[in-house]
């Protein structure tokens, strides 16, 4: 749907012209962008039981890079851009006295695993409006992300007194890449020396980047149980680009 979207304002001539190389003319194409974002939760299924909880939380993930915009036509100004980004995912598992043999009133036991990936977006963006120092786009594209450092094979359990309670695994039929559209809405500030751009950014994911299954067992009153997770990969971002001036213009 958004490539449908954006080829049909690039091929439709009722479209106000607007030179969006108007952002560049004091301002390099180039330049440093850093992001902050909130994954969505894991999805748990099931998760009914009211005397054990296994939960892992919103991740949070910080980015640096650079973007470059590589191309401008009327109102539309296209972009790219590379990413490094580290992430930690929060798990947290809990049982109450009643299930355990121990003399706890309750076992929480709280992981955060951290990784790295690689992140590629593709923006196609639109400026519908423009000041003297000031300018407003909304954009729609495509990304690829690459998880090279993701620890498949990890796990998490929770034994006590040599009594395994709770496990959980990861399967590991996964993929490197994984693809996602977004939209965005940004503005730009223009500076003397620098020109900023404040985005929010939504990412759908098209592969669920976290998914497996858990068990809790030897408890004390409850069957044992297993369930599934999953997470999308889907989240909220705000990002911040900061474009240098241009010191000699041709």
């Amino acid at each position: 749907m958004s490539i449908l979207f954006i080829t049909t304002f690039l091929i439709n001539p009722s479209v106000k012209a607007q030179n969006s190389n108007r952002l560049f003319n004091k301002h390099h194409k180039w330049g440093a962008v850093t992001q902050y974002n909130i994954f969505d939760s894991a999805n748990i299924s099931p998760n009914n039981n009211p005397n054990v909880n296994y939960e892992i939380f919103k991740s949070k993930l910080f980015a640096l890079g650079i973007v470059y915009n590589f191309y401008q036509y009327n109102n539309w100004n296209f972009n790219a851009e590379l990413q490094l980004q580290w992430f930690g995912d929060m798990e947290s598992i809990t049982i109450l006295e009643a299930e355990n043999i121990t003399s706890f009133n309750y076992v929480d036991l709280s992981n955060t695993e951290h990784d790295k990936t690689g992140y590629l977006p593709l923006t196609a963006e639109y400026i519908f409006y423009e000041t003297g120092s000031f300018s407003f786009g909304i954009g729609a594209g495509v990304g690829l992300t690459y998880y090279w450092h993701y620890d498949i094979s990890g796990s998490s359990s929770l034994t006590i007194n040599d009594v395994t309670l709770f496990e959980a695994f990861e399967i590991d039929d996964y993929q490197l890449f994984y693809l996602s559209n977004h939209l965005q809405a940004s503005v730009y500030f223009k500076r003397e020396k620098f020109m900023l751009k404040a985005s929010v950014v939504y990412k759908k994911s098209h592969t669920s980047f976290r998914e497996g299954y858990y068990e809790f067992k030897n408890l004390e009153l409850s069957p044992d149980f297993q369930g599934i997770f999953d997470q999308s990969g889907d989240f909220l971002g705000f990002s911040l680009s900061i474009y240098p001036k241009k010191y000699f213009n041709k």
